[in-house]
């Protein structure tokens, strides 16, 4: 049978491999974003003034910018509970084993990095990649209501 320390290694093992997953299932999805709206940019400009058949290209184009969004939000939750419930296990592997002094090293590298990157230390990565996506729905939308006001 397992020791205990060995199953709590496996699960806090599995909850950072679910965390990264979430990560790489996020930049696949804001890569393929990416792609479409630069094509849907590209294409807008190729045709040279926007007429009202171009809110076939900038409406879909806001919709997948607020799916981008809302799904990034969602991954960098999933990774919170991950990530979350990992630290939890690591902090419960440092107590059943202090000679390992777990807690020591964590404690440090965060104090090191706090001093190395003060300022941008509280911001989260998820949100940046929610507000490229809402840039990307914006652009759709903003395109979309000019084509509106501007038609014949």
């Amino acid at each position: 049978m397992a020791d205990e320390s060995d199953v709590l290694l496996d699960l806090w093992k599995g909850h950072r491999e679910e965390a990264r997953q979430m990560e790489n299932q996020r930049a696949a999805l804001t890569n393929i974003v990416i792609i479409v709206a630069a094509a849907a940019l590209g294409f807008l400009a190729q045709q040279g003034n926007l007429q009202e058949s171009s809110l076939g290209v900038t409406l879909p184009l806001c919709a997948l910018g607020v799916f981008g969004a809302t799904t990034c939000a969602k991954y960098g939750e999933r990774w919170a509970v991950h990530s979350g419930l990992a630290d939890a296990l690591r902090h419960e592997i440092g107590l059943r084993h202090p000679a390992l002094k777990l807690s020591d090293l964590i404690a440090a590298n965060r104090a090191e990095h706090q001093a190395e990157f003060p300022r941008i230390l509280r911001l989260r990565i998820w949100i940046l990649w929610v507000v490229l996506h809402s840039a990307i729905a914006t652009a759709g939308l903003f395109l979309s209501v000019w084509v509106l006001i501007t038609r014949n």
